[in-house]
């Protein structure tokens, strides 16, 4: 029998133990430019190829908050704005390459679940959205939102901007030295080199008519600084006269040891290039080591090409790329009703509140838990047989049961976002975890990752609710056509993570192709208003960075998946409906097979 005194030295050594792994402090996880962030979802942007730094949720805090400013993307590998944003965000960081010691550009993927927590912090409520973090800053709030031109050199001015204003209030010392050269009649030759690193044998000077490219020139020189300092003057400094300028800006670089230029041209895209080969040359003829100019070297990029079907060749092989999947639309709409929905914290009200209610009310209605199988090559094939879509049907009791959660707080109107995802998860584990999180995309996978996937999924599961709801209600004498396509705008206008994307859909349905009584009178206008819609978007987007090369933005269908639709260069509408119900109402069940394997 253990003594009462073994027990209390047990007890206290227990609590000691436990005291010590509570103040222990974990290690900090700082990201790096080679870092591969955790997750499972594909990167916009290369790890390790560009000057980009990738963050997850278990870097970002002890990176961000460190040493140094950031610039920071959030954005969604599904989005298409952020597809088409992501060429002049690489142009813009690789502009400002050499500016990592004082300001690095990096990038988190809020699509990933591994990263929810850290975009919520952040506030993040569209895609792309862009932050600027000072150096000082210690927390998510205080970040500083930044606009997201297409434009590579517009992001690089606001960002010169905004580090040169924190410069001016904060005046690091290991910063390079960003304010104008004050020169008097006591000024000397030394202090000119203010500023200058100590190791710094060289110094350029800047000479401006106005507060113009001399910041940019400094920041660009950064990478130098353990062979070359930058400073920048004004065109009324007395240095100006001795030095007998004429033209703006002029550049002159001096030697430390050395009062006279050793070389003055007037600045333009090349005098970079052309100090380097000052510098070098001076070194040179003085017996001394070239010197290697910078310490960064040009991001390589890799591209794999994956090759590609003629549809115009092979009709047959393209029909059969293209089917209506179920794991497709169960992907697609965990995404949806859980990540987009509790993107942003704090409550879910007001019309929020009231479109994702009647969003769930619609899939719980209509979600298609039936297959109709046959074949959309036999343009006259009856339905012949039915297939029960397993995981599809457990998920329509998910929503069900969401949709009964949301009804009981309707008499507040308004549920917080972290109950609501509470709620959701614990459903979906009642019923089996019907969505299948981690298969990959079926008819909706791209090319490459950067293409298709979620929106994809997004638009294939809007058509077939309209399809299906149709073919529900087919009996019915008293159907509003309307409904199910303004519960799918309600959810669009208040979820959708993609701002440049929604945007374009809003304008569409409200002003281009007016979803209205006029256009949807009967109940196959649901269907056709839909998928005229769709197709006034592929126009738009055809020829865009983000159409995938082989699923182009054709006008839906084409040809080889549907030769009766088209007559004398038009549409025929009644052929039209007749391919939806049959493309739509035939759906390839979730592989629960395949998954199996994929996880041995």
């Amino acid at each position: 029998m253990r003594s009462p005194h073994g027990t209390k030295s047990i007890i206290i050594i227990s609590c000691f133990l436990l005291i010590a792994a509570i103040t222990v402090p974990s290690e900090a996880v700082q990201s790096t430019f080679n870092y591969v962030p955790i997750g499972q979802n594909p990167t916009l942007y290369t790890p390790g190829f560009e000057p980009i730094m990738h963050l997850d949720q278990m870097t970002f805090n002890d990176t961000v908050f460190s040493d140094r400013a950031f610039l920071v993307e959030f954005y969604a590998d599904w989005c298409g704005h952020c597809r088409a944003f992501a060429p002049y965000f690489r142009q813009f960081a690789n502009m400002v390459r050499d500016w990592y010691p004082v300001v690095t550009v990096a990038v988190i993927n809020c699509a990933d679940s591994f990263n929810q927590a850290a975009c919520r912090e952040n506030g993040v409520t569209y895609f792309p959205m862009m932050k600027y973090f000072a150096r000082t800053a210690t927390t998510a709030t205080q970040g500083k939102l930044f606009e997201t031109p297409h434009s590579a050199e517009q992001i690089r001015d606001t960002l010169l901007r905004t580090v040169s204003n924190e410069y001016m209030f904060n005046r690091y010392p290991d910063w390079p030295n960003l304010g104008h050269i004050t020169v008097d009649s006591r000024t000397t030759y030394g202090q000119l080199w203010d500023g200058v690193p100590q190791k710094a044998n060289y110094m350029a000077i800047l000479f401006e008519e106005y507060d113009g490219i001399g910041a940019q020139f400094v920041m660009d020189l950064i990478s130098r600084n353990h062979i070359l300092g930058a400073r920048r003057a004004l065109s009324n400094s007395p240095l100006v006269q001795m030095l007998n300028i004429r033209n703006f800006p002029t550049v002159a670089l001096f030697r430390r040891d050395h009062q006279q230029a050793l070389y003055m041209q007037r600045y333009t895209n090349q005098t970079v290039k052309e100090i380097d080969e000052a510098i070098t040359n001076d070194m040179e003829q003085g017996g001394r080591r070239a010197p290697i100019l910078t310490t960064t070297l040009a991001p390589t990029t890799t591209t794999t090409q994956t090759p590609l079907i003629d549809c115009h060749s092979y009709p047959e092989t393209c029909r059969d790329m293209y089917y209506v999947s179920e794991t497709d639309m169960l992907k697609a709409m965990r995404m949806a009703l859980l990540d987009e929905v509790t993107r942003v914290p704090g409550s879910i009200r007001g019309d929020n509140f009231t479109n994702l209610h009647e969003f769930m009310t619609l899939l719980s209605n209509h979600f298609p838990v039936l297959s109709f199988q046959n074949d959309i090559r036999r343009m006259r094939a009856k339905r012949t047989t039915s297939v029960i879509l397993r995981n599809s049907e457990r998920a329509r009791l998910v929503f069900t049961h969401m949709r009964e959660f949301l009804e009981g707080r309707k008499s507040v109107g308004s549920v917080s976002a972290d109950e609501y995802r509470r709620q959701f998860e614990s459903v979906e584990r009642v019923y089996a975890s019907p969505f299948p999180v981690n298969s990959t995309w079926q008819h909706c996978k791209g090319t490459s990752p950067q293409f298709r996937g979620y929106t994809c999924g997004l638009w294939t599961t809007f058509h077939a609710l309209t399809v299906h709801t149709y073919i529900d209600t087919i009996k019915d004498d008293f159907v509003n056509p309307m409904k199910p396509l303004s519960t799918i705008q309600g959810w669009v206008k208040s979820f959708f993570g993609c701002e440049h994307c929604r945007n374009h859909f809003m304008h569409m349905t409200t002003t281009l192709f007016p979803l209205n009584e006029r256009r949807v009178r009967h109940p196959h206008d649901m269907m056709t208003y839909l998928w005229r819609a769709h197709n006034i978007v592929n126009n738009r987007l055809h020829g865009d960075n983000t159409e995938d090369p082989q699923f182009t933005k054709m006008q839906f269908p084409a040809p080889f998946l549907c030769p009766t639709c088209h007559s004398g260069g038009q549409f025929s509408r009644r052929q039209i409906r007749n391919f939806l119900l049959r493309y739509y109402g035939s759906i390839k069940p979730h592989n629960r097979l395949a998954d199996q394997r994929l996880a041995l």
